[in-house]
């Protein structure tokens, strides 16, 4: 293996997994947002994954505060 086989199988590696972090990341907004995070992590990873990830943090709804349980 050279070096040209060595830097391409990094830069496709890295791609990958910065592709999982990024669509792990938009499954579990959609989830914490109430919305089904598999359609929305599909979408996005369908439609191109920097253009759907640019989409939903623009479309996506507003996040609903979370009432904090008192104890007395």
């Amino acid at each position: 293996m050279d070096i040209s086989n060595f830097l391409f199988l990094t830069i496709i590696g890295v791609y990958m997994m910065l592709l999982v972090f990024i669509q792990t990341w938009v499954y579990y907004d959609a989830e914490q947002r109430g919305v089904n995070g598999i359609l929305v992590t599909a979408l996005a990873f369908f439609s191109g994954t920097i253009f759907g990830t640019l989409a939903w943090l623009v479309l996506r709804p507003k996040l609903k505060p979370q009432p904090v349980p008192v104890r007395s």
